[in-house]
């Protein structure tokens, strides 16, 4: 296990000792982002997980200074295959620089190769009447605590609440999920960049099929935004449906204690089941 710098952590994504420093996916060295251990898919350990991929796009595309007169809308995600476990670039650039709306697109760099790609879109901020959807899920602190999540709990960071359902069972699944680790090594994530992070999870949390069976990695990940979360805890509602044709659509949504801030979509690829042996090695081995 390598300490990485001088930052108190180790290169498998947890604290080095006694150190108070929280789990990591990413840490900075120079212009790259090197993931660490706890980035690695469940279905190929030498590949980076959707989840990891989508919260590092959503922390490259942030702009406070944008995001005071403009509100995030809609953040898609497009995955060019497997992701390398390797030292990663980010590019930003502008697409759309309107006074109503602004599109910008951000891409994972592998070697210079192009590896995920996120595109942000902000509408501009204006008082309108609001026309919520309902809000019948039970609060975060009326469900128990339990370890719900199958080699997705960022060491333990990401705490869960289940509601409904069990990961990697098929059937629908309600969870509140709260994490407490940084995206990247010494920048907590804002309520954005975690509420892409969870984006991922409807594939896992809402399964239509056994993971023994038939693998469901996703290849896309769609958030509508009605407004950007606040609070801990965010509630996830999943469902998968196939049409036996090789793929599926995961529809979810996403709540906090005021009520359904977006709805989020993934297109999952389907394949003869297969979990990477990451899955059956023990935690300390997992994140290395």
């Amino acid at each position: 296990m390598r300490t990485a710098g001088n930052t108190g952590q180790t290169s498998d994504g947890k604290p080095a000792g006694n150190t108070g420093q929280r789990p990591y996916y990413y840490q900075r060295v120079g212009d790259l982002l090197v993931p660490s251990g706890l980035t690695r898919s469940p279905w190929d350990r030498n590949a980076i997980a959707g989840g990891p991929l989508s919260a590092l796009l959503a922390q490259g595309g942030e702009d406070a200074a944008l995001d005071q007169d403009f509100e995030i809308s809609r953040f898609t995600v497009d995955i060019f295959g497997k992701a390398p476990h390797q030292p990663l670039g980010l590019r930003t650039e502008v697409l759309r620089d309107g006074r109503q709306t602004k599109l910008h697109r951000v891409t994972v760099l592998a070697d210079a190769r192009p590896v995920a790609q996120a595109h942000i879109l902000r509408i501009r901020r204006l008082e309108t009447p609001p026309a919520p959807p309902p809000h019948t899920y039970p609060a975060p602190e009326d469900c128990t605590e339990r370890s719900w999540l199958v080699g997705a709990s960022m060491a333990g960071a990401i705490r869960t609440r289940p509601v409904l359902g069990e990961v990697r069972t098929p059937g629908r699944g309600i969870c509140w999920l709260s994490v407490d680790g940084h995206v990247v090594a010494g920048e907590p994530p804002s309520s954005f960049v975690k509420a892409a992070l969870f984006a991922d999870f409807g594939n896992g949390v809402g399964s239509a099929t056994y993971a023994e069976e038939w693998s469901y990695a996703n290849v896309d990940i769609t958030l509508q935004f009605l407004r950007i979360p606040a609070g801990e805890w965010l509630l996830i509602d999943a469902e998968t449906h196939m049409a036996g044709n090789g793929h599926g659509v995961v529809t979810s949504t996403f709540a906090d204690r005021d009520g359904v801030f977006a709805r989020g979509f993934q297109t999952i690829f389907v394949a003869p089941g297969r979990v990477s042996q990451l899955q059956a090695l023990p935690l300390q081995e997992t994140a290395s």
